[in-house]
């Protein structure tokens, strides 16, 4: 019988956000939706030292973090001395491939021709081959930058948002979802005359 196979490859965008501060920088009420500045340098970062989970961030650590954080963002890097746009930052291109391959078996039954197909598929089939490909990526936070209060002369104070030990220095991780791993199946159909 007839063999086939097929290759389906799909890239797309996964969604975009704003980078905000977290907290209610501007005092209008609302948290959480006032955009963030890029410094132009770490001269106009005004950091306060903090303690989570344990472990002290001096000021420099995190004029530090930020500064790695602004430089691998392609976004942010290119926005120094300006606000962040609403919904600007979008996440990196998805590309995935999906294989199939069929056959076709005929017997005659009765006069008449049936037809048994045998169907393989191989979802993401980029990631079989390496890891690393097929897989989608997710924002750490868009809130790198926590609200603080202010300072004598009402210049508005942050800290770099910390998880657990670490200070936020990068602007996307892997995803982990089904999706992300490649998967096999195996098909049979059975076609009556």
């Amino acid at each position: 019988g007839a063999s086939g196979f097929s290759l389906f490859y799909e890239a797309r965008n996964a969604g975009n956000a704003s980078y905000v501060v977290s907290g209610d920088i501007n005092g209008d009420g609302g948290t959480a939706n006032d955009l963030i500045y890029v410094p132009r340098n770490q001269g106009e970062m005004n950091f306060v030292q903090f303690t989570s989970s344990g472990k002290t961030f001096t000021v420099q650590e995190q004029k530090d973090a930020f500064e790695a954080f602004i430089k691998q963002d392609k976004y942010l890097s290119g926005r120094r001395g300006q606000y962040a746009e609403r919904g600007a930052v979008f996440l990196p291109i998805i590309h995935r491939a999906d294989f199939s391959l069929t056959q076709d078996l005929f017997r005659n039954l009765g006069g008449a021709k049936n037809t048994i197909q045998l169907r393989f598929d191989v979802l993401n089939v980029g990631n079989m081959i390496n890891s690393n490909w097929g897989t989608g990526q997710t924002f750490v936070s868009t809130s790198p930058l926590v609200s603080r209060g202010a300072d004598a002369t009402g210049a508005a104070l942050y800290s770099v948002r910390n998880f657990g030990t670490e200070l936020q220095t990068k602007s996307f991780q892997r995803t982990a979802f089904i999706s992300d791993v490649w998967r096999m199946q195996l098909g049979l159909r059975y076609n009556f005359n």
